[in-house]
């Protein structure tokens, strides 16, 4: 059974006035500043008002695998819960009434109710461009009223307000995170990095911050003109989302600068992950252009660091891969360790705070 989430849910609430206990779940989502909490505040409205059994919300990826049984590579879709940063990757399959909900064309935009044992599920995509990007999934008891126009209201006002986030916290030509959103991101890292006993993650589980500069990218819109720059640099991002995982933090910092946070890793795993993306970009031919180059820099987060120390760090071995041939990861933990820079010390008066 299929329901339609947009036009007949609006019109079911416009025929109502609101009730009053709903204004304080209206209001707590209207505050929020940025997409977690938001998602946040929509599974405890929905919990709280509606009674449900339980709301999950989940983020759709795919990714491409060989079965063995030809050469196409087939695509899988898998689900990974914003509100647990740290869970695992979930295979669409595994949660019942996704795939099913997900084989449906993405105009549609309509809700699956599936009967699951003593309760009834609703497994509602959530896409307003040519494909879905979220899944929510609520469970109800069957003795429950369910009041799905309800659970419209709350989606529709959470579209709204997630596609004005989008916007502040996103890199327009990209579609990458911005400065704004790492401003927001770098703190969650640092406070998580105070609760480790090892400070700079040459071991074990931790995060790694790295800033790519593409080589001779001036050249580029020099000789090609500023269209094509920008196409390498939407094409630059688009083989940063496919190499990196998806729960690695990735942005534009504005012209040829990115940035990306790597979680749970340590050094050896990072330097890894960043040279595959090296040579996976030199290996790419880009349109006219054909061959693109990137040097990288790289720090393990150290939670005794200001955001803007972590960033001049990185920098400075992102400098030193520029003057040293280009093309190239450099980190700046290794750098040290060898004698090929100088450490940056700063008293504590002389940092620039965030």
């Amino acid at each position: 059974m299929a329901l339609g989430v947009s036009n007949p849910s609006i019109r079911v609430c416009k025929h109502k006035m609101i009730d009053d206990k709903l204004v304080p779940y209206v209001v707590g989502m209207t505050k929020q500043t940025d997409r977690t909490s938001l998602i946040f505040h929509l599974i405890s409205s929905i919990n709280k008002w509606l009674k449900t059994e339980g709301a999950r919300y989940f983020d759709i990826h795919w990714e491409l695998f060989q079965d063995g049984l030809g050469d196409e590579p087939i695509k899988r879709y898998i689900l990974l819960e914003p509100l647990h940063e740290k869970s695992a990757a979930i295979p669409s399959a595994t949660i019942e009434g996704v795939d099913r909900c997900l084989a449906k064309r993405p105009e549609h935009h309509l809700a699956l109710l599936v009967k699951k044992g003593r309760s009834r599920r609703y497994v509602i995509p959530i896409g307003r461009e040519s494909e879905f990007k979220s899944i929510l999934i609520v469970d109800f008891p069957v003795s429950a009223k369910e009041k799905p126009q309800l659970i419209w209201f709350f989606l529709e006002m959470f579209n709204n307000l997630q596609e004005i986030i989008k916007a502040k916290d996103q890199d327009p030509l990209t579609g990458l995170f911005n400065r704004r959103s790492f401003d927001e991101t770098i703190s969650c890292v640092l406070d998580a990095a105070s609760h480790t006993s090892n400070p700079n993650r040459t071991s074990g589980e931790g995060a790694c911050l790295a800033i790519f500069d593409i080589d001779h990218f001036k050249r580029v819109n020099d000789v090609f003109g500023h269209s094509i720059g920008d196409e390498v640099l939407i094409l630059f991002a688009r083989l940063m989302e496919r190499i990196f995982r998806h729960g690695d933090k990735l942005y534009r910092f504005g012209g040829e600068e990115f940035l990306a946070i790597l979680v749970e890793v340590d050094q050896e795993k990072a330097l890894q992950a960043l040279e595959r993306f090296r040579s996976a970009l030199e290996e790419y031919s880009f349109p006219q252009v054909n061959q693109v180059t990137v040097s990288i820099g790289s720090i393990m987060v150290n939670q005794d660091d200001f955001p803007s120390v972590l960033i001049e760090k990185a920098d400075k071995a992102l400098y030193y891969a520029k003057e040293n041939g280009r093309n190239q990861v450099r980190s700046y933990d290794q750098l040290i360790e060898a004698g090929d820079i100088a450490a940056i010390e700063h008293a504590a008066d002389d940092i620039e705070l965030w």
